[in-house]
């Protein structure tokens, strides 16, 4: 199937998108930008980077924007997905039945497939996935135990064995599924570039730390 790829620059939007182009072709990007930074539905910190992730990627992305008002966001989702010649779409949920159905919804609305990859899937297992595939690292932290020093780390070994720590202690969710925290993809498998990040701002409030990559460069891959 020729399928769109719905992303944010995520470790699960782009674990999806990896997954499913074993079997499928991906013609394009899709990026939802949401004015509303509390979105209902999708990831927010540094969409501005789509397009670096687009073109580390060598794709198309065609970008919807939202007032991100919960429900209407998902119907402009839908109508933009209709102008695309698409047979389906890849989504990197993990058990968040709100997203699922919603998505499942617009997929049903307009007659193409929905492609879910990790769809309850062992969160360790996909953690492990990135740790051995991707460079990822943390833009957002808003759990226990997760200060603004985890903003910038690389998941790595290391950093699994802690959120396996975290998770007996308080019960946070391994993979974030509960919003515990947020991550963008640096290098992937399929990206032909790689983002290096060159200076960033950090966003506090009273419940959360955001990172804001301000500078980047796309170096080529050895």
């Amino acid at each position: 199937m020729r399928l769109a790829a719905l992303v944010s620059g995520g470790k699960d939007s782009m674990l999806a998108l990896h997954i499913a182009a074993k079997e499928h072709e991906i013609a394009c990007l899709v990026g939802v930008i949401p004015e509303n930074p509390e979105s209902y539905m999708f990831h927010t910190p540094n969409l501005h980077l789509l397009d670096a992730i687009a073109s580390c990627l060598n794709l198309p992305i065609f970008k919807v924007p939202t007032p991100g008002r919960e429900e209407e966001e998902v119907e402009d989702l839908a109508k933009a997905l209709q102008i695309l010649r698409v047979d389906g779409i890849v989504i990197g949920g993990i058990e968040s039945e709100y997203q699922r159905s919603r998505f499942a919804k617009v997929c049903e609305k307009i007659g193409i497939e929905m492609i879910a990859p990790l769809w309850h899937q062992d969160p360790r297992k996909i953690m492990e996935k990135v740790v051995k595939d991707f460079e990822v690292i943390f833009v957002r932290t808003a759990a226990m135990g997760m200060g603004e020093e985890w903003l910038g780390r690389k998941i790595d070994e290391q950093v699994l064995k802690e959120l396996k720590e975290l998770n007996r202690k308080y019960g946070i969710h391994l993979a974030g599924e509960g919003g515990e925290f947020e991550t963008l993809v640096l290098d992937a498998p399929l990206y032909r570039k790689k983002i290096v990040i060159k200076s960033y701002d950090i966003i506090r409030d009273a419940n959360s730390s955001t990172m804001i990559v301000k500078d980047y460069a796309l170096e080529e891959k050895s």
